[in-house]
């Protein structure tokens, strides 16, 4: 389904919405981009792409992998991960090379027992556990964080 989304037409869609948001009167002057799988790799991208985001919070999206693109984030990425998500998981290690080489802020934490999607799985009452712990803990991790912009 996401495959008509061209790359530069997500960042041009992207880059008006923020300014917006800096303009409402609710702003601190702060913007930040989160992306939950396919959102969080172009959360990931849109650091790359837009100079003025504050931060990105990456939810379970595949990473950065080349270092054009990573040469190019400004904003710390934060990545929340799910320990039961490999293919996801398979691309955090070139990032964090790309991330370390570059001198950029690229902070990830993976959550044990949750899987892919675990935010939305974790408010399933019927849910597993894993997916549970994960969303509590990821939750609070990012209003901590997005308290510290």
């Amino acid at each position: 389904a996401f495959q008509p989304f061209r790359p530069d037409q997500i960042t041009a869609d992207l880059n008006p919405v923020m300014a917006h948001v800096l303009k409402l009167p609710a702003c601190n002057g702060k913007v930040a981009v989160a992306g939950f799988c396919w959102g969080g790799k172009e959360a990931f991208r849109f650091a790359a792409n837009n100079q003025e985001i504050d931060a990105a919070f990456v939810f379970y999206g595949t990473s950065l992998d080349n270092a054009e693109d990573v040469a190019r984030v400004k904003a710390p990425v934060y990545g929340f991960y799910a320990e039961n998500d490999n293919r996801v998981n398979a691309t955090i290690p070139k990032a964090t090379e790309l991330m370390k080489k570059a001198g950029k802020t690229y902070q990830v934490e993976t959550y044990e027992g949750g899987g892919h999607g675990f935010m939305r799985a974790g408010e399933d009452p019927a849910g597993n556990a894993g997916n549970k712990a994960a969303r509590e803990k990821a939750w609070a991790r990012w209003k901590d964080l997005l308290k510290k912009l």
